[in-house]
């Protein structure tokens, strides 16, 4: 048998995640219930679960920060970021 060959780990980038830092960790814990997630402009909700559908989660995201992402169908969360600083950031009416 031989040895694969050794292949360095390549994170994906991350500018749109570190625009929201405090937000990713709120959302880990709070979201996600986790205690750390690591976190690219490409990780998605499924790769958190094995449901069939991320529902569980846009209920919890809904009731957490109230914003409603049932139309981020492939659950970027970075899309799911900017919408909820979005929310965050709209001036009362």
């Amino acid at each position: 048998m031989t040895d694969a060959p050794k292949r360095p780990i390549v994170f994906v980038p991350r500018p749109r995640i570190d625009h929201h830092s405090e937000l990713v960790n709120d959302f880990i814990q709070r979201v996600l219930e986790l205690d750390w997630a690591w976190i690219s402009d490409q990780s998605s909700l499924w790769d958190f679960h094995t449901d069939t559908t991320n529902g569980k989660y846009i209920e919890r995201i809904h009731r957490v920060y109230g914003v409603d992402v049932s139309d981020v169908q492939n659950g970027n969360l970075a899309d799911i970021f900017d919408r909820i600083a979005l929310r965050r950031n709209k001036a009362p009416d």
